[in-house]
Parts: C-alpha cells; sequence; structure tokens
C-alpha cells in the first residue's frame, strides 16, 4: 500500500517553481525573525543597560541577520530551473560567505567600537537559535 503511494506520487508532475517559491519564502521569513528578534533584544537592551548594551546588541544581531540574509541570497538569486548541482553549489558558497562576513564583521566591530561584549555575543546567539530553529521545523 505505501508503495503504491510513493509511486502514484512520482507520477504526479512535481510543482519546482511552487518549491522553489516556498522554500524562498521561509528563508526571507528566518531572516525578518532574526532582524525583529535583534531590535527587541536592542530595545530591551536599552532600557535595561542604555546606549551601549543596544548598539552592542544590534550589533551582534545585525551580523548574525546580515550572514543569513547572504546566505539566503546566494542560493536564491538563481530561478527553480537550476541544476541540483549548480545548487548544492551555491548553498557551499553562501555558508562560506556567511561565515566569512560574519568573521570580518566582528573584526570591524570590535575594531572600531567599544562595546558590551556579552550583548553582542548574546544577541548574535538569539539570531543562530532562530535560524537553527526554523531549519528545525522547516517541512522542507
Amino acid at each position: 500500500m505505501v508503495a503504491k503511494i510513493l509511486v502514484r506520487e512520482l507520477e504526479e508532475p512535481f510543482d519546482l517553481k511552487g518549491l522553489h517559491l516556498k522554500a524562498r519564502r521561509a528563508a526571507l521569513s528566518i531572516v525578518v525573525v532574526q532582524f525583529g528578534a535583534t531590535l527587541l533584544i536592542s530595545a530591551v537592551g536599552f532600557l535595561m543597560g542604555g546606549p551601549r548594551t543596544a548598539i552592542s546588541a544590534l550589533m551582534g544581531g545585525g551580523i548574525g541577520t546580515l550572514g543569513s540574509l547572504c546566505m539566503v541570497v546566494s542560493i536564491f538569486r538563481l530561478g527553480e530551473d537550476v541544476e541540483p548541482e549548480t545548487i548544492l553549489k551555491r548553498v557551499y558558497r553562501g555558508e562560506f560567505l556567511k561565515l566569512a562576513l560574519t568573521v570580518v564583521l566582528f573584526g570591524l566591530v570590535l575594531k572600531s567600537i567599544e562595546v558590551s561584549f556579552g550583548a553582542m555575543l548574546g544577541c548574535f546567539a538569539v539570531t543562530l537559535l532562530v535560524y537553527w530553529a526554523a531549519l528545525l521545523r522547516s517541512p522542507i
């Protein structure tokens, strides 16, 4: 019975464009939630610790959010008609760019601004948690 259902699903036309749009929306929604969490944490940081804490949280969360946006753009800038090998290359490239951007931005922030390290790292960690929670929940 299960084999018949699987064969029937494989024989039905595959909506590649719909799947691509769904995946792109899901990826962009992760970035939006990361941005919202960054703003919320920064506002709380401002109320609890002042401007330095808020700016530090904004920097950390911004770095995490920009890294995710870089990944999304890298993967989804091509259309849905791309070969699987190309998509996999884009994923690897996106992860590399995300890591490189994160390292460079942290270096720039730490050299140019006196930050509250805990607030910056904490908000960055929240953006990572949002990213991983969304990936674990994703049906794709």
